[in-house]
């Protein structure tokens, strides 16, 4: 580490400096590569669940999730070579073993990123010829929020954010191995004022907001960039509409694709 509190490595055949303790996720896109992730958001403790981020540092042996490496000098790492891709792959079968074939009447088709990850990182084929697990649809976490547990990955974002951030710790999972699920303690009924923050972070569409479920297709929508008006604080939104209706407002850091450029306010 230099005097200055940054280090150097290269990524991909590109030299980049980077501030110490910055993951190798974020250290690789400062050279433009995208490591695909569920698991890891920059707001919240490392999980290291889904194993998607998987990265090779040259000299290490085993590939490594790169939510929990650390950029160091020196390192060359890739990102994206043969020995990575293939292991993605295998990686995104195991995600997929037991995911539904619903995206065609699910909310979050368009914006998911199990969709881009299985067609960017997947195989298109699967080893795998059992019957796939069920699992409940459809459970009511509350007046806001539905849960479908057969979608769910577990990368426990929304767990992690009802304990780090809004301090309630309401979700656990439940179960073991296939049956693995998520559950809310006690009444089975989320309490947080910030419970819809959990939808936002859902990388799939395991999910969903009660308000919004089967409204409208993405690509029918028209998004404008604009203010919350629920209290003054003023926070940033991106509304989304459909002939000339409201349908939702989203945070602008949801990481979601639009299906149009933003355009004028709603």
């Amino acid at each position: 580490m230099s005097d200055n509190g940054t280090v150097t490595l290269t990524i991909d055949g590109q030299e980049v400096t980077v501030p110490a303790g910055v993951n190798l996720i974020e250290a690789a896109q400062q050279v433009g590569s995208e490591v695909p992730h569920y698991c890891y958001h920059p707001r919240l403790e490392v999980a290291g669940n889904c194993r998607v981020c998987l990265v090779e540092v040259e000299g290490w042996g085993k590939l490594q999730i790169g939510c929990n490496t650390m950029a160091a000098d020196g390192m060359v790492v890739n990102t994206a070579n043969e020995r990575v891709n293939e292991a993605r792959e295998w990686i995104m079968e195991l995600l997929l073993v037991n995911h539904p074939l619903d995206c065609t009447i699910c909310d979050q088709a368009g914006e998911c990123k199990l969709q881009e990850y299985a067609v960017d990182h997947g195989s298109g084929v699967t080893e795998f010829d059992f019957e796939k697990a069920k699992k409940p649809k459809n459970i009511s976490w509350g007046d806001k929020v539905v849960f479908d547990s057969e979608r769910c990955i577990l990368c426990t974002r929304c767990v992690r954010f009802l304990d780090e951030i809004a301090g309630t710790d309401e979700v656990s999972i439940d179960k073991r191995g296939e049956k693995s699920t998520l559950i809310v303690k006690g009444d089975g009924k989320l309490t947080s004022p910030y419970q819809m923050n959990i939808i936002d972070l859902c990388p799939v569409g395991a999910l969903t907001s009660r308000d919004f479920r089967f409204k409208s297709r993405l690509w029918f929508m028209r998004f404008a960039d604009t203010v919350c008006t629920s209290c003054a604080r003023g926070c940033n939104v991106v509304a989304g509409s459909r002939n000339e209706r409201l349908l939702r407002m989203v945070p602008v850091s949801y990481t979601h694709l639009r299906a149009h450029e933003t355009q004028e306010v709603i």
